[in-house]
């Protein structure tokens, strides 16, 4: 015991502050690996120690580090040993007054106040609770306006919801934050009609929700991105990017039933769109099979609550308080029920592509039936004007003039512009169909004036290439050949009819 005395003065008088510091916690840690009979003298018993002002300096340093949220490791870098601090910490060494300066400096603690009798404590716990609170009204403040932009671009203010989400995007967001803001970004940019927009914001956020390792997430993400695609026209790329949803849907790792129906609805179409109409019929009769189960509130409640439950379990509040709002919310939801609508109609197409008429007939009404009950005035002009494409395929032309005329009054009722268009267009054709050409000439130029108006550079083109059709089964070849180039002009230049 006496060696060990003279070797502390000797190391003491030789020895810098800091080194001296890990010498005394070695030479500390030497005293306890000693036989019991040999530390008699040494330390007294540990509810004796626990009374010491050595161990009560440890135990506010401790304190002090958890507020910091700091490792032992953080706190000894570049000036002690892990196992300095540790000692430290359990009272079992007292540091020199330099090394109590550092440590203090380290901990952002004023000297006084770790050898004081103020209530550090308290001090520590109303900093650290002041803190959190205030992260917590930043994280309700983003999820808010999040929510704020999402109610603004379901109300057709797109604009004014990718202001308030590009504000977001550029502050300082957690990862999960980032994706969701991106994401609904996209939405937003997509809604009014910026498809490359859509895709880079859609973009942006697929590799933070990756990151996160939530597939349900990602996924969401993932279709955004293959609806701007889509929203482009490159039907490959979209089609590419909705599989790797149906690959998350069918590995259990996505549950959700409307989110099921939408991505088999957006396959189906884009199937059609390319005239594979074997494929669009397989994947939207799929979405036809899902349709009960949407329609139904009370099984989408329960689909949705077991979603929010199973977020619990994996420890995301956030998305278990997301799925239960969405719970609550599914007995006043119209919008499945307008997508089943959608998926009626869609599939009634395929089916006439494919030739099975009956089949197509039998869809189609099926969606006119859920719109106008739903008084879903666009859902109406949709399918009315989908039967009135059927009737004229089958040369049954005063039927078809009677569905044309109706998706027409409808379509006029909900004051869209495309959607006024896409009647004129049907309108034409039953009216050359019934030799009166003039009328349906006026018809096409009205739809291209509208769609003009309305910027809808796609389904612009798609009128001009019809109206040229027309007019070259009129023999006006020259007429048709001008209407052609203006549907395949650059976007932004001028055109005339």
């Amino acid at each position: 015991m006496f060696q060990c005395e003279v070797s502390k003065e000797v190391i003491q008088k030789h020895t810098p502050d800091v080194l001296l510091d890990d010498c005394f916690c070695a030479l500390s840690m030497w005293y306890m690996e000693l036989a019991p009979g040999d530390v008699r003298g040494v330390m007294n018993q540990q509810d004796v120690m626990r009374e010491t002002p050595t161990v009560r300096l440890g135990q506010r340093l401790r304190r002090a580090r958890l507020a910091r949220n700091l490792t032992q490791g953080e706190v000894a870098k570049n000036q002690f040993s892990v196992s300095y601090v540790s000692a430290v910490e359990r009272g079992q060494i007292r540091p020199s007054l330099g090394a109590l300066e550092k440590l203090a400096e380290r901990l952002q603690v004023p000297v006084t106040d770790l050898l004081g009798d103020t209530d550090l404590e308290a001090r520590f716990t109303s900093a650290s609770e002041a803190r959190e609170a205030g992260v917590e009204r930043y994280r309700d403040d983003v999820d808010n306006r999040v929510r704020e932009a999402q109610v603004l671009t379901f109300q057709g203010q797109a604009d004014e919801a990718t202001f308030t989400l590009q504000r977001l995007a550029n502050q300082q967001l957690s990862s999960r934050e980032s994706a969701i803001v991106h994401w609904h970004l996209a939405r937003a940019y997509a809604a009014a009609g910026r498809a490359e927009e859509a895709r880079r914001e859609a973009a942006i956020a697929l590799p933070f929700a990756e990151r996160l390792n939530d597939r349900n997430l990602t996924e969401r993400i993932r279709s955004q991105l293959a609806d701007a695609y889509a929203q482009m026209g490159n039907s490959a790329l979209a089609l590419d990017n909705y599989r790797g949803c149906l690959r998350a849907i069918d590995d259990g790792a996505v549950n959700d039933p409307a989110f099921e129906l939408a991505v088999l609805f957006n396959v189906g179409s884009q199937y059609a769109q390319m005239g594979d109409f074997e494929h669009a019929v397989e994947n939207l009769r799929k979405a036809a099979d899902l349709t009960e189960e949407v329609a139904n509130p009370e099984r989408m409640g329960a689909a949705y609550w077991s979603l929010s439950l199973a977020y619990h379990r994996m420890g995301d509040p956030a998305q278990s308080r997301n799925y239960a709002l969405r719970a609550i919310a599914a007995y006043e939801q119209g919008e499945n029920r307008q997508l089943v609508g959608q998926v009626y109609n869609q599939l009634g197409r395929a089916y006439a592509g494919a030739g099975n008429v009956d089949d197509a007939l039998v869809q189609l009404r099926a969606a006119h039936e859920m719109a106008a009950a739903q008084q879903d005035s666009r859902g109406v002009a949709e399918a009315q004007r989908s039967l009135a494409l059927v009737y004229l395929q089958e040369r049954q032309v005063n039927q078809a003039a009677e569905a044309a005329q109706a998706a027409l009054d409808r379509a006029e009722a909900t004051g869209d512009a495309r959607q006024r268009a896409d009647s004129l267009l049907v309108f034409a054709q039953v009216q050359e169909q019934k030799g009166e050409h003039a009328a349906a000439e006026r018809n096409f130029s009205q739809a291209i004036e509208l769609l003009q108006a309305a910027d809808a550079t796609e389904r612009l083109r798609e009128a001009y290439a019809a109206f040229s059709e027309f007019l070259e089964r009129r023999g006006e070849s020259k007429r048709a050949y001008e209407m052609l180039k203006q549907a395949y002009r650059p976007a932004g230049r001028g055109v005339t009819i």
